[in-house]
């Protein structure tokens, strides 16, 4: 079927350029790889509160803020098809061609690449890390409750890392942070909530080792300022190293992504590649969900402009 505009990704980015997509009355379809729309806000942070989302001053649920954008895309007209996994961005005779790993393939005249992030699944050069994957090592928290009562170690100094501890830090029945640095790159208002907080921050210590027999039961910690290391108990690592951006399926485009690999684009959210643009995390930028919504609308209307030519573009 013949789309004016396909979107790939249904997380704040997706849904804005959605939403202001079909307002213009472009034929508009949104591909999600997963069984639920709304990104990071809904599958990582559904209960949790978000405060820096601009216009909500005592905060708001990230699930809200996911239902909203949905039912303003909807509202429009946009459909939105879930489980939807994109593989490959083609071109053809300038139709763009984007193709699912469920054998199907959708034809447009512009194509919005809204996929975000995903956490890095290695860090490397720490023993045991392979060993104990999905046995009590991670990448990401998924679920906070399956945390309940255990010894839980998060290893990172940045955003997630922050957050992640302090959302465990009354489910688990002890938090470690570990960090390697003595500051961290979160927010300060959340390294204020850190500070204040029973868990436990390690600083200017690296995770050497993971120990354990059929799952994690210790791991070994190494300061840097003592020199000295310290084996303790634990039941979950959880690694917040980072994120990957999700442009794997533009491979074949020759679309520009820097060395981290988050797509290259103009003030106006275009690519190297006519008729293609990207917004949101894949992007890089802030990384913020108010950036992200911004940014969809803006490559939106631009995409409107290139499909549509109005004559005061």
């Amino acid at each position: 079927m013949q789309y004016d505009v396909i979107i790939v990704g249904a997380g704040p980015a997706g849904l804005s350029a959605a939403a202001f997509a079909a307002r213009r009355k472009l034929k508009t379809l949104v591909l999600e790889a997963t069984n639920k729309v709304g990104g990071k806000p809904v599958n990582v942070y559904g209960t949790k509160i978000v405060d820096d989302f601009i216009g909500f001053p005592d905060g708001v649920k990230g699930k809200e803020v996911g239902e909203a954008l949905l039912r303003q895309a909807q509202k429009f007209g946009a459909e939105i098809k879930c489980e939807s996994r994109v593989s490959k961005v083609s071109i053809e005779n300038n139709d763009k061609l984007v193709s699912t790993d469920d054998g199907r393939t959708y034809k447009a005249k512009a194509v919005i690449i809204a996929t975000g992030s995903h956490s890095k699944s290695f860090v490397g050069g720490i023993e045991g890390e392979t060993e104990f994957k999905n046995k009590g090592v991670s990448y990401e928290l998924q679920n906070p409750n399956e945390m309940k009562d255990k010894i839980v170690f998060v290893v990172g100094g940045g955003e997630t890392a922050v957050e992640t501890a302090i959302t465990l830090k009354d489910i688990a029945k002890q938090v470690y942070l570990v960090h390697r640095r003595d500051s961290f790159r979160a927010d300060e208002i959340l390294v204020e909530q850190l500070k204040k907080s029973k868990i436990n921050i390690l600083t200017n210590s690296r995770l050497q080792k993971i120990h354990g027999d059929d799952k994690v039961t210790g791991v070994t910690i190494y300061n840097d300022a003592t020199k000295k290391e310290i084996e303790m108990k634990a039941d979950q690592v959880i690694f917040c190293f980072g994120t990957v951006p999700a442009s794997e399926m533009l491979k074949d485009l020759n679309v520009k992504v820097d060395e981290k690999g988050l797509i290259m684009v103009d003030c106006d959210q275009k690519t190297n590649v006519e008729g293609i643009f990207a917004a949101g995390d894949v992007a890089g930028g802030a990384m913020r969900i108010s950036t992200a919504i911004g940014e969809g609308v803006k490559a939106a209307l631009n995409a409107y402009k290139y499909i549509k030519q109005p004559y005061w573009a």
